[in-house]
């Protein structure tokens, strides 16, 4: 029976995109939904590992992966919600796929979405922009290529060291300037270029490529100090330990990284697993020669990389690392996980600090008696520091209202007219009005009124004198009136002559 302990332990390197190509057929290959999900579901099927991070090379990433990260994340957690339909529907799988994967998670099984990002020429000048629209959970830094002068191209050659196309070149460069050059571009990249892990330190060897073994310590505790001064981890690469390779091949890198363990472990830097699965079968593949790595060092804990921090994922809750968890104060375990550095906010749950916020009168209903008694009491403190507030500043409104009204009457009088300097001089004008008015207003009855502008003076006085002027202005308008009044006397005398006139020639005729 195997250790329960090995599905415990967290893949933090593994490739959804699939198996390396030939290096000239190699092309970038987009994400999808339904290929994340699935590659989450073939480690729900086996139950292990329960903590999977899917980290592709930098020369694969395109413009849809941001995308389908989104989307698939999305899913996950209607997944976690137990929206099965939804699930399936938003990631494009059978409902059977989201109904496993909906369990998994809910008994423990956590996912993470980050990049290996190396020094691959053939990856986009903007793969970073990529990855940093992908929000990661974490990014593995790592080189594989070196730049040597080459036999037919020239200098400045890019040199894929790992790959086993360009195991000619080996004779060409040689172990002791490969590793020379390959931990200065390594070192250069974690000093100025964002990561999380220290992607498989041991990459040059891959080929059985190693340098004095001086030289060798000397590489691995400049890496180490560079790691713990910015805080990143260090990954144990079991690829070659699942993959066909000789025997005292396997031994030498065992015994490299089990160096290269206890000094992490020494120097307090953490320490990640990755299987570098390029197929689901893949996945966790060789664990159980790490656990016996890290149980040779006496080390419980490892790293996972979640929302771009490492948490902590206990192997074997001991009392020693019961009374340190309790002692950082750190969350609760969850349910059915050995993990012990998420927090809410990690767990996709909003902080306490952050629900009593939200929601004051639900947080009120569920506290005890003496909480409640509690908020009572400062919101009625509260309500009396806002009475005393309100009828304050209603005093102050109050003396300064009666001041105003102090400071105004003088002020209100002589506004009344708008024209304070003429009301002075009103009392005289009357005076003389009612001296002139009288005789102008008898002799203008029996004439016709003048046109003038005194006729402005009349209309300040009551309204019985008002009228007849008004009168005399519309019979002053008419100038020809008189005439027509003498006319008709005249008229009459006009027929009778005429008569006269012509009986008399009538005569005469006769």
């Amino acid at each position: 029976m195997s250790d329960p302990r090995i599905a415990a332990i967290p893949d933090v390197h593994g490739h959804a995109k699939g198996e390396h190509r030939p290096y000239s057929e190699e092309r970038p290959i987009a994400y999808s939904a339904r290929m994340l999900f699935l590659w989450f579901y073939h480690a729900c099927r086996r139950g292990s590992p329960r903590f999977l991070m899917v980290a592709d090379h930098a020369n694969y990433l395109t413009f849809e992966d941001p995308g389908a990260v989104n989307t698939v994340r999305r899913a996950l957690n209607l997944a976690q919600a137990g929206d099965l339909l939804g699930a399936a529907e938003t990631a494009g799988v059978d409902l059977a796929h989201a109904a496993l994967v909906s369990e998994a998670l809910r008994r423990g099984m956590r996912f993470s979405i980050g990049a290996e990002m190396d020094n691959d020429p053939r990856a986009r000048p903007d793969a970073q922009n990529i990855v940093d629209a992908m929000r990661p959970d974490g990014i593995i830094r790592s080189v594989h290529f070196v730049s040597i002068v080459h036999p037919e191209k020239g200098g400045d050659w890019a040199w894929p060291f790992d790959n086993p196309e360009f195991a000619p070149l080996h004779d060409v460069v040689g172990p002791d300037k490969l590793w020379e050059l390959y931990t200065a571009k390594l070192l250069d990249d974690l000093e100025k270029l964002p990561a999380h892990i220290v992607g498989h330190f041991y990459a040059p060897a891959t080929l059985g490529r190693w340098p004095a073994q001086k030289k060798l310590d000397e590489y691995e505790d400049r890496m180490l100090e560079v790691a713990h001064r910015r805080g990143l981890a260090i990954e144990v690469n079991t690829r070659f330990l699942y993959r066909p390779h000789p025997d005292d091949r396997r031994k030498k890198y065992l015994d490299a990284n089990a160096r290269l363990i206890r000094k992490a472990k020494a120097r307090g830097v953490g320490i990640a697993i990755g299987s570098d699965a390029h197929s689901p079968k893949d996945q966790g593949g060789a664990f159980d020669w790490a656990l016996k790595l890290l149980d040779d060092a006496k080390i419980n804990e490892i790293v996972f990389p979640v929302a771009g921090r490492l948490a902590r994922v206990a192997l074997r809750a001991t009392r020693e690392h019961l009374e340190a968890h309790a002692k950082a104060g750190r969350q609760p375990l969850v349910p059915g996980s050995s993990i012990t550095g998420y927090g809410r906010a990690e767990l996709g749950l909003p902080e306490e600090s952050e629900l009593a916020h939200r929601e004051p009168s639900r947080s009120g209903r569920d506290a005890g008696p003496k909480k409640r008694a509690a908020a009572s009491a400062t919101t009625s403190t509260s309500r009396r520091s806002a009475e005393s507030a309100s009828s304050a500043t209603k005093a102050k409104a109050a003396r300064l209202s009666k001041a105003v009204r102090a400071s105004k009457p003088a002020k209100t009088k002589a506004a009344k007219s708008g024209f304070p300097k003429r009301k002075k001089a009103s009392p005289a004008r009357p005076k003389k009005a009612r001296k002139v008015a009288p005789a102008r207003s008898r002799t203008t009855r029996a004439q016709p009124a003048p046109s003038r502008g005194g006729a402005k003076k009349p209309t300040r006085k009551a309204p019985a004198r008002k009228a007849p002027a008004r009168k005399a202005k519309k019979s002053g308008a008419r100038k020809p009136a008189p005439r027509r009044a003498v006319k008709p006397k005249r008229r009459p005398a006009s027929p009778v002559k005429k008569t006269v006139k012509k009986k008399k020639s009538a005569a005469k005729r006769r």
